[in-house]
């Protein structure tokens, strides 16, 4: 008897290589959406860290404004040439500014931002083991350039000196400190760098104008525009939040808004606000 063999015909070929086809394209489609999802979770995960970072550290320097030490700065009167309370923190909108300062040039800066210039005693100081005229004596070595801007203090005086030129009003003693004066600003500023779209990229910029060999850092990138008005004290306690332009009498102020607009590589936009309390000045 002979046997048959039996194959597939042509039309179940056809039919397996459909089914298959549709399987695959099936696949493919759910690996797709799958890889979307997930970019899609990682940068809606980015931007609130991106965020985070932003205004932890604008709200440290921030904080910080004024800080000279264990001395208060409405205390020490020496001072008020080269720092005081209107000085300690300076906001610029729109051309306008909370003190008679000029907004330094950067390059490529977002003129439709606002910028922020924060003046303090660097928490990171060295301790002094004697101090008077022309000669300091420290405890510790540092790492003071010639020309950095220094500001030594003790609990009753404090003043600015360069290392390379040191020449003290006063004498100090053990338990005073010295340290960088910072002179710190944040500004948005075009990068230079273009999405897959073709646009510009923004970010927003830190930089000491005290280390001129520091040059800006570049914190955080999608930031467009930066927005800060001053939280200002009415007469029953309550606060009113301004612009920089319609601030008269600074040393109201006791807090701090900033608004930064972010965006996306799909120029999506998200604003994000932070309230930072002022450290005391009356």
């Amino acid at each position: 008897m002979k046997s048959r063999e039996q194959g597939y015909s042509l039309i179940e070929l056809m039919i397996a290589i459909s089914l298959s086809l549709f399987l695959s394209v099936g696949i493919i489609n759910i690996f797709i959406y799958s890889k979307n999802i997930y970019q899609l979770t990682q940068n809606l995960n980015i931007i609130p860290t991106k965020v985070r970072l932003a205004f932890h550290l604008l709200s440290h320097d921030i904080r910080m404004a004024g800080f000279i030490g264990c001395v208060r700065l409405i205390d020490v009167m020496t001072l008020n040439n080269h720092l005081s309370d209107n000085t300690s923190l300076v906001v610029w909108h729109k051309g306008y500014t909370t003190a008679k300062l000029s907004l330094p040039k950067f390059a490529q800066y977002q003129k439709d931002s606002d910028a922020i210039l924060i003046q303090f005693l660097d928490p990171n100081t060295f301790p002094v083991n004697e101090a008077k005229s022309r000669h300091i004596s420290l405890v510790n070595k540092t790492i003071f350039r010639p020309k950095d801007t220094l500001l030594i203090s003790d609990c009753q005086h404090a003043e600015f000196i360069h290392w390379n030129n040191i020449h003290l009003i006063y004498s100090y003693q053990i338990g005073s400190e010295i340290g960088f004066f910072n002179k710190i600003i944040y500004y948005i500023a075009d990068t230079g760098r273009m999405n897959e779209r073709g646009q510009h990229i923004h970010a927003l910029y830190r930089r000491n104008l005290n280390q001129s060999f520091y040059k800006p850092i570049e914190l955080i990138e999608g930031i467009k525009r930066m927005s800060i008005k001053l939280g200002m004290k009415n007469t029953d306690g309550t606060l009113f939040y301004k612009n920089a332009n319609e601030v008269k009498h600074w040393t109201n102020a006791r807090s701090v808004e900033i608004r930064l607009l972010l965006t996306d590589n799909n120029q999506l936009q998200q604003e994000w606000k932070q309230i930072i309390g002022l450290r005391e000045r009356i």
